[in-house]
C-alpha cells in the first residue's frame, strides 16, 4: 500500500440506515433502474463516524471502505491509523488525529424529516464530551415535487416564535404551531445553506444535496414522529435532560433576510478556462469547519494542488476519468474519491459536476 499513497481512493457505496424514508434522488443521480424510497436515504463519504440509527446498530455501520485501483477494499479509518501524514497531512493529522475532520454525504428526503437542532462546539463539549459539534451545510443538487408541493427547508427562528409554546409543544412532542415558528424556504438545485450549531432546522421533502457538516450524530429532534415511525423520548433527546436538550436550541428570532445572510455564503469563481468553471460556493475562512467547491467541466481539468490539503471529490453529474499518478480512476455520478495529501499531477477528463470537500485548518 505505500507505493499508492499518492494515489486516488474510490469509496465503496455505504448506504446508511436513518428513520426517514428517502434515497429514490440518488439511485436517479446513479442511473439506476427503478430508483425506489426506502430506509436507506444516505450515502456517506470519507466516514470515520458510526452512524447513530436508532433502534438499529451493527458494528461499523456508517464508516467508509476504500476500493484501490487494483480492486482491493480497506477500510477508511483502519487506512488512516497506518498512513496518517501521508493521506492526511502531517499538520492535520496533529490537530485532528487521525481522521477528516469533516463528514460527506449524499442525502435524499421523500419526506418532511423532524424538526432538529444539532449542538454548537460548545455546546457539545458541555453535553456529549466531544470536540466537534455539528454544524452543516446543504448543497443542493436537485429537487423534485411530492404530493404536488414545492421543495422547501425549514430555517431559523422566524418572528412568530414563542419559545414558552415552542418548549412545551416540544416536550408533547408534536407540533400544533412550532413548525410555523420557523422560515419556510422554498429551494432549487445549486442553492446552499450552512446550518451552525443551535439553529432549527428541517428539511422538507423531494431534496436530493451534499451534506457536509462536522463529523457528529448528534441530534435533537423533539418530535414523536419521523413520518409514521415513532420516537422513543429518549431518542428525541438524545439520552439528555429534556431541559438540557432543549437548551440547545438557539432562541433568537431573525427576520428572513437575516436568515439569508446568515446561512447563505456568498460564491466566489476561484478559475475559469474553456474546460470549465471552479466555484468556492462555502468558503472556509469565514464558515470554519469545512470549505465546498463547485466544478463544473467539460474535458481536461487540471486540479491546482498548490494548497496542500486532501480533498474529498464527489461526482453528482456526467462521467470523468481521474488520473493521478501512475493511476486511472473511471467516475460516474454519484461515485466519490478521497484525493490525498500527497497527491499530484492530478486531471479530471470528460464532463460534469463535482463538489469538492476540504477541510478544516484548525479546531476552533
Amino acid at each position: 500500500m505505500q507505493a499508492d499513497l499518492k494515489s486516488p481512493l474510490k469509496f465503496k457505496i455505504n448506504r446508511v440506515k436513518r428513520l426517514y424514508t428517502g434515497g429514490s434522488g440518488i439511485d436517479r443521480m446513479r442511473g439506476i433502474q427503478n430508483p425506489s424510497d426506502n430506509e436507506f436515504p444516505e450515502d456517506w463519504i470519507a466516514s470515520c463516524v458510526e452512524a447513530n440509527s436508532r433502534g438499529f446498530y451493527a458494528p461499523g455501520h456508517g464508516l467508509s471502505t476504500v476500493i484501490d485501483e487494483n480492486g482491493k477494499e480497506q477500510s477508511f479509518p483502519e487506512l488512516l491509523q497506518k498512513y496518517p501524514s501521508e493521506l492526511l497531512g502531517e499538520k492535520h493529522a496533529e490537530i485532528f488525529g487521525n481522521a477528516p475532520g469533516v463528514l460527506s454525504k449524499l442525502l435524499d428526503s421523500a419526506i418532511r424529516l423532524p424538526l432538529q437542532v444539532h449542538p454548537d462546539r460548545v455546546l457539545a463539549r458541555k453535553s456529549f464530551n466531544s470536540q466537534y459539534g455539528k454544524t452543516e451545510a446543504w448543497i443542493i443538487l436537485s429537487t423534485r415535487e411530492i404530493n404536488g408541493e414545492v421543495p422547501y427547508i425549514l430555517l431559523g427562528f422566524n418572528e412568530k416564535l414563542n419559545e414558552k409554546v415552542f418548549r412545551e409543544e416540544s416536550k408533547s412532542g408534536i407540533y400544533k404551531t412550532g413548525l410555523e415558528m420557523l422560515h419556510k424556504i422554498p429551494v432549487k438545485p445549486g442553492d446552499v445553506y450552512v446550518v451552525y450549531g443551535r439553529m432549527p432546522h428541517a428539511i422538507g421533502p423531494g431534496l436530493t444535496m451534499v451534506e457536509v457538516m462536522e463529523p457528529t450524530d448528534f441530534t435533537i429532534n423533539p418530535e414523536s414522529f419521523c413520518g409514521d415511525k415513532e420516537i422513543a423520548p429518549e431518542k428525541r433527546f438524545a439520552k439528555l435532560d429534556v431541559e438540557e436538550a432543549l437548551d440547545i436550541f438557539d432562541y433568537t428570532p431573525m427576520s428572513l433576510g437575516e436568515v439569508i445572510k446568515k446561512s447563505v455564503p456568498p460564491k466566489h469563481i476561484i478559475e475559469s478556462k474553456n474546460s470549465g468553471t471552479l466555484e468556492r460556493i462555502i468558503p472556509r475562512k469565514e464558515v470554519r469547519f469545512f470549505e465546498a467547491q463547485r466544478l463544473s467541466f467539460n474535458g481536461i481539468w487540471n486540479f491546482d494542488l498548490t494548497e496542500k490539503t486532501f480533498r474529498i471529490l464527489i461526482l453528482s453529474e456526467g462521467q470523468a476519468i481521474l488520473r493521478s499518478g501512475k493511476s486511472k480512476i473511471t467516475l460516474n455520478a454519484g461515485d466519490s474519491v478521497f484525493l490525498p495529501y500527497s497527491a499530484d499531477n492530478s486531471i479530471l477528463d470528460g464532463n460534469g459536476k463535482m463538489t469538492i470537500i476540504i477541510p478544516p485548518e484548525n479546531k476552533d
